[in-house]
């Protein structure tokens, strides 16, 4: 399954660790999920991690890397123009639909209340639990 993390879960995981780095272990160790993102993600995930969480230039290039030797990074070539609210969202879809992501995490209310879009499916980080249960059951105890 080819899925598309929010910028919002990888910043949990960067500063949190526990459920959200669950989850990137996941796409790292199993088949079950191949991670794709794109660079204008990581280029934001780097702004936020940098400005507006103060973390170190080398931990944030550090946990960047990461991302990129476990996840396929796309060309976006679609644009779209469906969140009006946060325009900034849609760069999250865009790279679903060019890396023909089969779904998106993402903690975003204003991502999440589409549930789907162009047959892609979008969940809450935690839903991932109630998928696929016998991969989170660290996070249940």
């Amino acid at each position: 399954m080819k899925v598309v993390f929010d910028t919002n879960v990888f910043i949990a995981a960067a500063l949190k660790g526990a459920f959200a780095e669950e989850i990137i272990e996941l796409a790292e160790t199993t088949d079950l999920i191949t991670l794709i993102t794109s660079e204008e993600i990581l280029s934001e995930l780097k702004q936020k991690l940098l400005y507006k969480f103060d973390k170190s230039e080398s931990n944030v290039d550090y946990f960047i890397e990461k991302v990129r030797n476990i996840a396929g990074i796309v060309s976006v070539t679609k644009r779209v123009s469906v969140v009006t609210r946060d325009p900034d969202d849609n760069k999250i879809l865009e790279c679903a639909l060019s890396g023909k992501a089969d779904l998106i995490v993402t903690s975003d209310q204003d991502l999440i209340k589409l549930k789907t879009f162009r047959g892609i499916g979008l969940v809450h980080p935690k839903t991932l639990s109630w998928t696929f249960p016998e991969y989170f059951k660290k996070s249940r105890k």
